[in-house]
């Protein structure tokens, strides 16, 4: 009974860091429109830049009239295998 609490509380604890998300495509030639709406739906204005890398833009803008920051970071995705061992007594 103790090593099956156990192995639950072990499947829970290595199964809870992912989170469960859907992935929306968008069209190649909308990426710029679609990033301009998400700008948009969070009210992002008046804003100043500074390119920290060449991977990484920073903003400082106005939403509803208090300075906010933004950072804007391009990341190589990093594909991560699951595995999960399976044992099997005789």
């Amino acid at each position: 009974m103790l090593s099956i609490l156990i192995e639950l509380i072990l499947l829970v604890l290595v199964s809870s860091d992912s989170i469960s998300r859907i992935w929306m495509r968008i069209p190649p030639d909308y990426v710029d429109s679609r990033v301009s709406l998400f700008l948009n739906e969070n009210r992002i204005i008046n804003c100043f830049e500074f390119k920290e890398t060449e991977t990484n833009l920073l903003l400082k803008c106005w939403r509803d009239n208090k300075l906010t920051d933004i950072s804007i970071e391009i990341n190589p995705s990093k594909h991560q295998k699951r595995y999960f061992g399976i044992s099997v007594s005789i």
